[in-house]
């Protein structure tokens, strides 16, 4: 699983978003600064099905 947030993180800086945004999505879904207690993949993929359908969108 730490494998799949990795790429998740990396895909999210590809896609545009900056260290302080990255951190705050973590930390909404966190509910706190304690990520290893709380699985953090359903809110990373949606930011980066979010960013991805922007870059498309804006794209053409």
């Amino acid at each position: 699983m730490e494998q799949r947030t990795n790429r998740l993180f990396k895909q999210l800086a590809f896609l545009g978003y900056g260290l302080f945004e990255i951190k705050r999505i973590v930390q909404d879904a966190a509910g706190s600064d304690d990520i290893d207690q709380v699985d953090i993949t359903p809110a990373l993929e949606k930011y980066v099905m979010l960013g991805s359908a922007y870059l498309n969108l804006y794209s053409k």
